[in-house]
């Protein structure tokens, strides 16, 4: 069957029951969307990020990415600061509330992962960890 050694199928099935696994945390509970929460999330990890690097590290089009940065800055969860060179640039970081609502979603984030990775034994979890590092830098990620 094609589809069974289409990498790109597999990685992107993977990615897909993955996200439904976390999604109820984010969606059901803290009323986010996916791009929502990748951008809240890689906001969380740099003290600012412009729309086109999200757009890169989500990785979402730059009208998903444009969306969620406006409902996080309704949220009151960012601000969005002009570059002072470029004015057509403009730098998100997070808020002082915007970083709280991060810190009481990601425990619960790593609680469903961990629980996703449960029934693996530790040597199945450090086979896929090192898969994963081989993908990374195949795709210059790493």
């Amino acid at each position: 069957m094609f589809l069974k050694g289409y990498l790109p199928y597999r990685l992107n099935l993977l990615a897909e029951l993955t996200s439904e696994n976390t999604q109820a945390i984010y969606r059901r509970r803290h009323d986010l969307t996916r791009p929502e929460w990748r951008v809240l999330v890689n906001l969380a990890e740099a003290e600012s990020l412009t729309a086109s690097e999200l757009c890169e590290r989500v990785p979402a089009h730059k009208t998903k990415v444009s969306r969620a940065l406006a409902s996080l800055e309704a949220k009151g969860w960012l601000t969005r600061r002009t570059d002072a060179a470029d004015r057509r640039v403009a730098h998100a970081s997070l808020t002082l509330k915007g970083r709280r609502a991060f810190n009481r979603i990601r425990p619960e984030m790593e609680q469903a992962t961990e629980a996703l990775l449960a029934p693996l034994t530790p040597e199945d979890r450090q086979k896929l960890d090192e898969g994963l590092k081989v993908l990374e830098r195949l795709f210059g990620q790493a």
